[in-house]
């Protein structure tokens, strides 16, 4: 019998309910008064109909649902309201409300997709067709690299298309850039926003106000022969952060006998956070088309995203092997599990931060792609390149009332700690502020005074596609091949420097030259915190050595792909029957050859070593679209059988290994990346009803099963360590030994239901015509435990409940929407202690988003439009807790973060 971890049952909420029951009920009267306006229309064919040109948010609904009712796959699609106008902020936040999409919040922003339930690593993501890098340590996209205001679209693939190179296992994400010789003629527009975030003004010298640029212009030369499209986007936007994280949670804690099982903080903290966001984009487009049978195009991508980042606050250690005392504890019991929330803290020593990171982004892609037609037969050839470059400094200082254990610290420092949602209450009896008191010196007794990490990540990728088609009669509508090369190569290494105060590390105190004013942090209950220039403190008063070269030697690993893939296809035109079947099917052979690079650490020795693997899948895909009538009421039913795969990530393929001879066993023994690992593959069903009626509604049904056949994580697995260094003394009695490593293991199954709708109010009543409603839910579980069987971990990215909401009105160029974003709870993955990877249980997220607008559709102003937008309108909290619950079952609360409310005043000139 299988049993299946326990999750958040799937149910929907009463408006969700309401939602879907009324796109049921409606649907067949609609389609009713559908069938009578199409009577209608035919009695007044003898007049003169006026023609009707639909824009912006209703433009932008009729051409997303054209594209997903007229697609052969199973597919998403939202496009812009108007060039350079995608309907969100970001391509993450206009992605995420597609059904079964939903987006992971990093610092404030959507940055990351998952898709039906499946971390970002398994999709992929292409722009016009062509697979991409990433600045990411590994391959998932990171969207804040792509404005919007270059994106033309964007299509989702939930069901393999054959001829479609780069795909995932959960799904695709195509970006589509304009192509301006489908465009009816010379476009130029520009957009003008500022921006604001309601957390103000956190830290000294980082504003809280920003702005966006962008114009574009597009227009056809030489009798339409020649397009170009040129767009660039200018960014400049505040990041203004409140936090409380607690480290963790534990017993043993000096509270006297009778409170031995009460579980209390260990340690905390307490930041603001600023930051500077700079990115400019660039996109061009050229394209040449003599005739009908010729076109050729070539595109220009390229983006550089800068970010400033200046953090400052207060943690402490509250450990067991600290010194630290209670004074009137309060102790409340949640969930049978007793717990420490508040109190007077003595012996406390606390660590005053300021901390000063840099981020430099640069993503360039370029693409040739020529067709041409003869006959019955069309030639493709497409060449691409794609390269992405992240440098980064991650620098942390430390302050304080002196060294770790001196023995001077605040003897009364009160806290009171919600065991809900909200901030804590911490109360200090010392000025923080005060710089005649608070020293730079290694206040946690860490073994260093300030610390600099330096990550860098470098990614390459080439590729070359070939391809024809045949166009046939009968029941196969074409036949299709091909042949598909690239080459990936990805970097990752990490420089590590510690920071030690001059004259024997003796504390020192900040000179009045390089203070800063204070930073707030009252919204945690402590006043404020000294604040100084960082990199001016860092020249003044440490010296500077490298730190750990073992554990830095390890982070220096590369990875290098290459892929050959040939694929057939054929389209499918033909009856069942009395019902039209079209579609497709066909299959890739996808042969990888991979190697990984890295280091040997033993005992001080470093070594370099590689390793690698080669593997051929056949990857078989049919989608079949079944119309169970031939009017427009019918429903349409698609099925997609399919195999898929999705290469491991990037970090786990690293050849580095940490080893050693045990003195007791006499045996290797160590831990690494595995340059063997093979891909995680699963078989994938689809199946999906859709209801059409009118050009901006359908509703829409579907399930989805993929059935893994295996998945990664750490094992103990044989290795040979032949070749290693082995500087100690202890003499193996053999060199196979065990290696704890990423492997291929048990896989499993993710299933899912979704609904989804787009219904368009004057369908029903004449007086709501303007008015429309977009909405869809998805419930997805799966049984498979990512750390191996027997584990309880929850798969990384999946939310048991997903929903999205979107009301708007648009009429007489007066525009207004209002959305909301809802994923429940789910483990994410996130950037931990010096940029590493880690993992964390982030609580439910329900985010609501507003924009009204104006545009002038008569007279000299014609073309120019006015916008509000405010994003995150509800300032909803990022929050997490700790990674395992109590004896109990309780879990404890572990980060409060606020990011502020994004407002954004702007307008739009079209001529």
């Amino acid at each position: 019998m299988t049993h299946f971890p326990q999750r958040q049952a799937f149910c929907l909420t009463p408006m969700a309910a309401a939602i879907a029951a009324a796109a049921l009920l409606l649907a067949t009267g609609a389609g009713a008064q559908q069938t009578a306006t199409a009577t209608g229309e035919t009695a007044a064919t003898e007049g003169v109909v006026p023609s009707v040109v639909v824009t912006g948010m209703r433009r932008s609904i009729e051409n997303s649902i054209a594209i997903k009712r007229d697609a052969d796959s199973i597919v998403e699609a939202v496009t812009a309201e108007d060039i350079g106008k995608l309907p969100d902020m970001s391509i993450a936040e206009s992605i995420a409300r597609l059904a079964g999409l939903t987006a992971q919040r990093v610092e404030g922003r959507a940055q990351v997709i998952s898709i039906r339930g499946l971390a970002p690593d398994f999709s992929g993501t292409l722009l016009n067709g062509r697979e991409q890098v990433s600045t990411s340590n590994n391959r998932g996209a990171e969207y804040d690299q792509y404005p919007s205001e270059l994106i033309n679209g964007v299509t989702v693939y939930k069901t393999p298309e054959v001829s479609l190179m780069g795909q995932g296992l959960s799904g695709t994400v195509d970006l589509q850039t304009v192509r301006p010789l489908d465009m009816p003629g010379r476009t130029i527009a520009i957009n003008v926003r500022g921006e604001k975030n309601s957390n103000g003004k956190l830290n000294e010298g980082v504003s809280d106000r920003g702005g966006r640029l962008s114009i574009s212009y597009v227009d056809q030369f030489l009798n339409n022969t020649v397009g170009v499209a040129v767009g660039f986007a200018h960014l400049d936007a505040p990041g203004q952060q409140k936090e409380y994280k607690s480290w963790w949670w534990g017993a043993e804690n000096n509270l006297g006998p009778a409170n031995q099982d009460v579980i209390a903080l260990k340690g905390a903290e307490v930041t603001a956070t600023s930051r500077e966001m700079v990115r400019d984009g660039l996109m061009a487009v050229l394209e040449y088309r003599p005739d009908r049978n010729f076109r050729s195009a070539l595109d220009l991508y390229y983006s550089q995203f800068d970010q400033k980042t200046t953090m400052r606050g207060a943690m402490w250690n509250s450990h067991q092997w600290s010194n630290i005392a209670y004074r009137d504890p309060v102790i409340d019991t949640i969930g049978g599990t007793r717990l420490l929330t508040g109190g007077t803290l003595v012996n406390l020593e606390p660590i005053l931060r300021n901390d000063y990171n840099e981020r430099k982004d640069k993503l360039a892609a370029f693409g040739w792609n020529n067709r041409y037609k003869l006959d019955r037969w069309s030639f493709e050839g497409d060449l691409s390149y794609s390269h992405a470059k992240r440098r980064e400094q991650v620098l942390e200082t430390y302050a304080g009332l002196g060294p770790a254990n001196s023995g001077i610290t605040d003897n009364n420092f009160k806290f009171s700690i919600p065991v809900g949602a909200g901030l804590p209450v911490f109360t200090p009896s010392v000025d923080f502020t005060n710089a005649n008191l608070m020293r730079l010196a290694d206040v946690g007794g860490w073994g260093k005074d300030a610390d600099l990490h330096q990550p860098r990540v470098e990614d390459k990728l080439g590729a070359l596609k070939l391809g024809a088609k045949r166009d046939l009669e009968g029941f196969l509508r074409y036949v299709e091949g091909g042949l598909y090369f690239s080459k990936r190569e990805k970097e990752h290494g990490d420089t590590n420097h510690y920071y030690f105060l001059k004259n024997g590390r003796a504390p020192a105190l900040v000179s009045q030259d390089l203070l800063r004013p204070s930073t707030s942090l009252a919204f945690g209950g402590i006043p404020a915190v000294i604040s100084y220039d960082v990199m001016g403190v860092l020249g003044k008063y440490y010296d500077r050595q490298p730190a750990r070269p073992d554990d830095q030697a390890l982070q220096d690993w590369g990875v290098t792909e290459k892929t050959s893939t040939g694929f057939a296809k054929v389209g499918i035109d033909t009856e069942l029957g009395p019902v039209p079947l079209r579609g497709n099917m066909g299959v890739q052979a996808v042969h990888v050859n991979q190697e990984s690079r890295g280091v040997a650490v033993v005992g001080g020795q470093l070594k370099a070593i590689s390793g690698g693997a080669s593997y051929t899948d056949y990857l078989p895909s049919m989608n079949l679209i079944f119309d169970l009538g031939r009017w427009s009421d019918a429903w349409t039913v698609r099925f997609g059988a399919a195999k898929t795969l999705a290469r491991p990530q990037m970090s786990d393929m690293r050849a580095g290994v940490a080893g050693g001879v045990s003195q007791t066993t006499f045996e290797w023994s160590g831990s690494g990346g595995n340059p063997q690992l093979e891909p995680w593959r699963a078989n994938s069903y689809d199946l999906s009803m859709e209801k059409y009626f009118g050009k901006r509604s359908y509703i829409a049904g579907a399930y989805f099963y993929k059935k893994l056949k295996t998945y990664i994580y750490n094992q103990q697995t044989a290795h040979d360590f032949t070749g290693f260094p082995n500087p100690s003394t202890v003499e193996p009695i053999t060199n196979i030994g065990t290696l704890n490593r990423p492997a291929n293991g048990a896989g499993g199954m993710v299933r899912g239901v979704e609904l989804s709708g787009s219904l368009e109010g004057g369908m029903f009543w004449d007086p709501l015509d303007g008015i429309g409603l977009i909405a869809s839910v998805s419930g997805t579980e799966s049984s498979i435990h990512p750390n191996g069987p027997g584990t309880k971990e929850k798969l990384p990215g999946l939310s048991g409940v997903v929903r999205n909401i979107t009301l708007y009105y648009e009429k007489h160029g007066f525009s207004t929407r209002v959305s909301q974003r809802y994923r429940s709870a789910y483990r994410g993955e996130v950037t931990g202690l010096f940029a590493q990877r880690s993992f964390s249980e982030i609580l439910a997220e329900k985010q609501i988003d507003f924009q009204i607008g104006y545009a002038i559709e008569q007279g000299p102003y014609k073309g120019l439009s006015f916008l509000l937008q405010v994003n995150n309108l509800n300032n909803e909290p990022y929050q997490t807790r700790q990674g395992d619950p109590f004896a109990s079952g309780a879990y404890a609360p572990e980060r409060y973060t606020t990011y502020g409310r994004q407002m954004l005043l702007g307008l739009n000139y079209k001529l």
